[in-house]
């Protein structure tokens, strides 16, 4: 537009040039006060969301006098590891974070599993109820997990899959059980079985992938001889890379971060890293005696470097898939 209003001055015309001029001075204004403005909210925007960070880091790093000092503010005069090396300890964090990725990656991947074969089929397979079960599905999604925390910890204590070991029970004569708490698979059988932590979303985000999928290669599966399994597992799951990553990195970081489950099922003895910081403060008692009492400027050094800790794993992964998750969402569609 300004080389248009350029091309339209001519000589002789000193007042319309003026006005050319003035017009493309506002223009050109508008637009850096524009730009300006955009940066200055996404700063301000960033920062906001930045500040927690900013300030675990200052305060983990900082040594007692720097806390005792009014003037250090953000960036400390002495730097000291001492937070990190106490919570390290407390937390217990390579055996924390270890159970925690084992979680983590058994559950996503068994999620993938499930759900991709329960979504396909929901897709692509009347039946009857269809909807009825489907509808099931959602509410899970509605239903929090603390209404169903007892019977579900009971399924757990007393594991008995088909009632087979009430069966040996009658047999044998004896209380034969199958106790799973504590044990990682009170995770892993639920995400195996499509009923783990947000599976019904997973469900649904397959089923809407599936549909959005043109029949035609199915029906080109089904001329060459291939069978609904083989089909899906040659053809369709392949072509869903996209939902694959969604669900898998979903599934991750929820059964990751999760806190009420992990505290309920593997009880004191073995902890995730959520639950070994939600404890951080009761513990440090061990690591640091009295201190935790007659000084909170220590504690709160230690909890802070601890929440550091716990959100490194999560922050590396971001990293690495921020732009495989962001244009895997893209691809599927989800809002």
């Amino acid at each position: 537009m300004i080389k248009l209003m350029k091309a339209a001055k001519t000589p002789g015309t000193g007042r319309a040039n003026r006005r050319l001029d003035g017009l493309v001075y506002r223009i050109r204004t508008g637009k850096w006060i524009w730009a300006i403005a955009k940066y200055a909210i996404l700063v301000l925007l960033a920062y906001q969301l930045l500040y927690p960070v900013l300030y675990m880091i200052s305060a983990s790093i900082k040594s007692p006098v720097d806390s005792y000092d009014p003037s250090v503010i953000w960036i400390p005069k002495h730097l000291s590891a001492t937070g990190f090396t106490d919570a390290y300890k407390t937390m217990k964090y390579m055996d924390a974070l270890t159970r925690s990725l084992m979680i983590g990656l058994g559950c996503a991947i068994l999620d993938v599993m499930s759900c991709a074969l329960a979504g396909y089929g929901f897709a692509r397979y009347k039946f009857p109820l269809r909807p009825f079960f489907f509808a099931c599905v959602i509410l899970t999604l509605i239903v929090p997990t603390q209404t169903i925390i007892l019977p579900y910890y009971m399924n757990m204590r007393y594991f008995d899959p088909l009632g087979i070991m009430t069966l040996l029970s009658k047999v044998t004569g004896k209380g034969n059980v199958i106790n799973l708490i504590g044990n990682n698979a009170a995770f892993f059988i639920p995400s195996a079985l499509g009923a783990g932590i947000r599976s019904g979303l997973y469900i649904y985000i397959f089923k809407q992938f599936f549909e959005g999928m043109s029949a035609a290669l199915e029906e080109s599966a089904y001329v060459d001889g291939s069978g609904p399994l083989r089909t899906f597992a040659y053809i369709m799951l392949p072509n869903a890379k996209n939902a694959i990553i969604t669900v898998f990195l979903f599934s991750f970081v929820w059964h990751f971060n999760d806190y009420y489950l992990s505290k309920q099922l593997l009880g004191t003895n073995k902890r995730t890293l959520i639950v070994a910081l939600s404890s951080l403060r009761v513990d440090l008692a061990a690591v640091i005696g009295g201190q935790t009492t007659t000084d909170p400027i220590r504690i709160q050094t230690r909890i802070q470097a601890g929440c550091l800790l716990t959100i490194l794993p999560m922050f590396l992964l971001y990293i690495v898939t921020q732009r495989k998750l962001a244009d895997s969402i893209e691809h599927i569609g989800i809002k």
